[in-house]
């Protein structure tokens, strides 16, 4: 009986230990991924969630403003921050007089490398949806 390894043995354990070191070097990454993920979803829920509120005021009721959103979930975004804005319709977009404003809906936060942004806008006209 020979003692020692064959070259197939040694290549296999070769290839179970890259694959080993391969998957531990990317998980930090994934990780990240991970957290972008949630970061980017709470933010869009949070920016359906102003545009939903804005839709059931009525329209006479809309003034323009830009102000501060004070959602409590805006603590679990990292620097988060947003603003609501309503606007009179621009009028190369509403050239027959319609009466709607624009609403725009702009939230930020600060992940680990970058500054990010997600912006919602809509559309609210008189005697339109919830009026």
């Amino acid at each position: 009986m020979e003692k020692g390894f064959s070259l197939i043995e040694s290549l296999l354990v070769v290839v179970i230990i890259g694959s080993a070191v391969f998957l531990i070097a990317n998980i930090p990454n994934a990780l990240g991924l991970i957290g972008k993920s949630r970061h980017v979803s709470l933010a869009r829920e949070i920016a359906v969630k102003q545009i939903e509120d804005k839709r059931t005021i009525n329209y006479s009721n809309l003034v323009n403003d830009s102000s501060p959103i004070s959602d409590t979930r805006l603590n679990l975004l990292p620097q988060g921050n947003g603003t609501v804005e309503v606007a009179d319709c621009d009028l190369s977009i509403c050239t027959q007089g319609e009466n709607i404003k624009i609403v725009t809906v702009t939230v930020n936060w600060q992940d680990i490398r970058e500054a990010q942004t997600i912006s919602l806008t809509t559309m609210i006209g008189e005697g339109g949806i919830n009026q």
